[in-house]
């Protein structure tokens, strides 16, 4: 039995090692040394210009190819991704097909390296998606890049869509976008057409005609709103519309905003890219330290 004063030491030590305890465990928190999944990817006024898409572990080759594949990105509507917040998700920079039963997937492999190195502070996210329809034995995939401030928002702005799914805003984007990509048909374009950043109601247009066709066998004459890339005129940042439609307010402002954008890009790009010049990585740099173009996107609502 326990004397008096071996109960007293005994109680001390008991308070001692609690006192430890939570001192191991909440010494990291206070001190910012655990980072939650939504202080990772914000924007971080901490990241300096030279941690943003650095090749330096990359051979001479391998940065040659990161440099056209980067270049490739922007030229593409996946500008209106990684200079603003226009769109949570872009792709089709780069394409492949692989056979199923003998797939080779070097060149994914590659790929995904390189894009490995498309990062500034945990704002943008980029990666190789297969598709998974298969088609006469073989399977399509190609790049994809994520705004992740602008997949965010548009996670909470259709929260009635995506909730269902098990999708939050700080779920990883590609399990957001692979997520979608095995959605049954009519939700697949639903979700498709948020996460590439079409107005609400040329989406909705979409998945009804899509219903419709189903339906009736009878396909539903549409036009399409086309924004120009630097690539292409038409078929990049693209959506369709009823037939005879007349652009929308929203559509005007979106058309504004993007071109505001590729007009600052064509000037930055002839400065920069060409024998002899910066180059790429200095472009990129850049762009995502002018707070002017971050700021063009579309509002959000704030939930």
């Amino acid at each position: 039995m326990l004397t008096d004063q071996g109960c007293l030491r005994s109680r001390l030590a008991s308070i001692l090692r609690s006192a430890l305890f939570v001192l191991v465990v909440l010494l990291p928190v206070l001190s910012g040394g655990w980072r939650s999944t939504r202080a990772a990817v914000r924007p971080g006024s901490e990241t300096r210009a030279s941690d943003c898409f650095a090749l330096d572990d990359l051979t001479p080759d391998e940065r040659v190819r990161a440099e056209a594949l980067f270049l490739a990105l922007l030229d593409s509507e996946a500008l209106y991704t990684v200079a603003c917040d226009l769109k949570p998700l872009s792709s089709g920079f780069i394409r492949f097909q692989f056979d199923v039963a003998q797939p080779d997937l070097t060149a994914i492999e590659m790929t995904r390296r390189l894009l490995a190195h498309f990062q500034c502070g945990g704002r943008l996210y980029a990666d190789v998606l297969v598709f998974a329809a298969v088609y006469d034995g073989r399977r399509q995939a190609e790049g994809v890049v994520f705004n992740r401030r602008a997949l965010q928002q548009t996670i909470r702005a259709h929260a009635d869509y995506f909730s269902p799914l098990g999708i939050t805003p700080n779920a990883h984007p590609m399990d957001v976008l692979k997520t979608v990509e095995h959605a049954a048909r009519v939700p697949r374009w639903r979700g498709y057409g948020y996460l590439f950043g079409y107005p609400d109601a040329a989406v909705d247009f979409f998945v009804t005609a899509g219903e419709s066709q189903d339906a009736t066998g009878e396909f539903v004459a549409r036009d399409f709103v086309h924004i120009p890339s630097y690539a292409r005129h038409t078929g990049a940042f693209t959506w369709a519309v009823p037939k005879g439609h007349t652009e929308t307010e929203e559509e005007k402002r979106l058309r504004a905003a993007a071109l505001a954008v590729l007009s600052h890009y064509r000037a930055r790009r002839a400065q920069l890219i060409g024998e002899g010049k910066p180059g790429v990585v200095a472009l990129l740099r850049e762009l995502m330290a002018q707070p002017a173009a971050k700021a063009v996107g579309r509002p959000h609502p704030v939930f």
